[in-house]
């Protein structure tokens, strides 16, 4: 005999298991991330660490860059054809997307150290910077290899795998270099590109385990249209994933065009700290997006919906307490970093009041690319981007580190409030 509700337990087990398991794996990303900063921080100084902060931007920027959108377009792909039992155009997606990915990854790595010099000294006015950033170049093709696995990942719905892969398996093992003994700014970028090499090879690992043929096909009807071409699903998404990085980017390059780089260094931990933020919405975003895409393939209006209200109801519930903590007592978090970093306590205070409108109207933009959207969501970020280039002009220079801040938490929401304009617009349905 079955015990009364315990269908209904294992209903919720199913349900939400998988985004406690991703939450824990973020969970593993934030000692991994702020580990790595403290320490980063602490022993390389306020100048050093304001390199190394430099050149992890620079990086991001890189790598996403060369991914162009393909790890998205290939969530939406992957996911789209298994929920028709299309396993080998799946695969054929898959493929494809590594192929670009690979290609772009070598030549981002190439231009990076042609321009590596010139940038140092024309853009940043700190010819010191040149030779880490040449180091930092060994690095965009591994992570832009390493994202693209997990987001193959998430299209065959092992979201905790790849969330894994992506986000906390690099920064951990970069820490466990730092501890192990690397201690100078080389050697920590080269511990950087070795972390996310052995975090790619990890991620083809969990890939062949979880193929396509081994994934429960959901049937949908047989008469559902034939996706565009994986790189016209890609090139708006690659575009959204540039000026995405680069709404991130931009403050710090601008402020430190006009600042000391142990400013830059503060400002840069207070940033990402407030971007930790980002660890639950892209936990739960990534569990999110393959069901998303999915969904709106079988035309389950009523499944979209709910998945789209449970997704925003999580990352308010696990968002909302780190919000108010860095809010209330910014200085005393910055103050665990190291010396000297408490100067961007407000900063970190006003953005996380972005953070805040970003938590309570999340997951839009991934709503968006997962249902063919990408031409909209790019214009909604060349948008955001008019508006970072206009106000970073008249905010930074006029205000330094605070004019930062309140530019990363003006184009944040910016980000969320559109998006989820454009959804209710677009697909009404799916709220």
């Amino acid at each position: 005999m079955k015990l009364p509700g315990l269908s209904t337990l294992h209903r919720h087990v199913a349900t939400y298991g998988v985004y406690a398991g991703a939450l824990m794996v973020r969970g593993t990303e934030l000692v991994g991330k702020l580990g790595l900063y403290m320490l980063a921080a602490r022993i390389l100084g306020a100048h050093e660490a304001g390199l190394f902060f430099l050149c992890i931007t620079w990086v991001g920027l890189a790598a996403t860059a060369a991914r162009a959108g393909f790890e998205k377009a290939t969530v939406r792909h992957i996911a789209s054809e298994i929920a028709l039992g299309r396993l080998d155009t799946a695969r054929a997606a898959m493929r494809t997307g590594a192929l670009w990915v690979f290609l772009g990854g070598v030549v981002a790595t190439f231009l990076t150290l042609i321009i590596a010099t010139p940038a140092a000294t024309l853009i940043f006015a700190d010819p010191s910077l040149a030779p880490p950033l040449l180091i930092a170049a060994v690095a965009i093709l591994p992570q832009a290899l390493c994202f693209f696995v997990a987001h193959a990942l998430f299209g065959l719905d092992r979201g905790v795998a790849g969330q894994f892969v992506q986000n906390a398996s690099w920064p951990i093992f970069t820490l466990g270099a730092m501890l192990a003994g690397v201690r100078s700014l080389d050697g920590i970028l080269y511990a950087l590109a070795a972390a996310n090499l052995a975090s790619m090879l990890i991620g083809v690992v969990f890939l062949v385990r979880a193929r396509p043929d081994r994934i429960a096909v959901r049937k949908g009807p047989k008469s559902a249209s034939t996706l565009p071409e994986l790189w016209r699903t890609a090139l708006p998404l690659g575009v959204v994933e540039v000026v995405q990085v680069s709404l991130t980017a931009i403050p710090i390059m601008l402020l430190a065009a006009v600042a000391a780089p142990s400013v830059v260094g503060a400002f840069s931990v207070a940033n990402r700290l407030s971007q930790l933020i980002w660890v639950v919405i892209i936990a739960i975003g990534s569990i999110a997006a393959p069901r998303f895409a999915a969904l709106h393939r079988l035309q389950d209006w009523a499944g979209l919906r709910a998945q789209n209200r449970r997704a925003r109801l999580l990352v308010a519930l696990a968002g909302l307490p780190p919000i108010a903590l860095m809010m209330l007592f910014p200085a005393t978090i910055l103050g665990l970093i190291g010396p000297g970093y408490e100067i961007a306590a407000t900063a970190l205070a006003i953005m996380c009041l972005g953070q805040l409108v970003n938590c309570l109207l999340p997951c839009q933009d991934i709503m968006l690319a997962m249902t063919g959207q990408g031409s909209v969501l790019r214009w909604l970020n060349f948008a955001q981007l008019g508006t970072c280039i206009v106000a970073g002009a008249l905010l930074v220079p006029a205000f330094g580190m605070t004019g930062a801040a309140v530019l990363s938490a003006l184009v944040i929401a910016q980000g969320a409030v559109g998006t989820t304009l454009m959804v209710r617009c677009r697909l009404p349905q799916a709220l």
